[in-house]
């Protein structure tokens, strides 16, 4: 279990530093599916998928798919 938690940590400690500002303001929900997509991402893909564009994708995807569900 303190796998897991290591792992949620590093994601949470990245997803801070490669979008730092930008998270400002963000909804709870928003902010989760952000981590849950970037985590996502980053262990199937590898960390080097993360370019500028695919932050910003990913963004703007958790803005898209919560403005849906609503």
């Amino acid at each position: 279990m303190a796998f897991l938690d290591d792992d949620h940590a590093y994601v949470d400690q990245l997803v801070v530093e490669y979008y730092g500002d930008r998270l400002t303001g963000l909804a709870p929900a928003r902010l989760a599916a952000l981590h849950a997509l970037f985590g996502e991402v980053m262990w199937h893909e590898g960390i080097e998928a993360l370019t500028p564009q695919r932050l910003n994708t990913l963004l703007d995807f958790t803005e898209e798919e919560l403005s849906h569900a609503a």
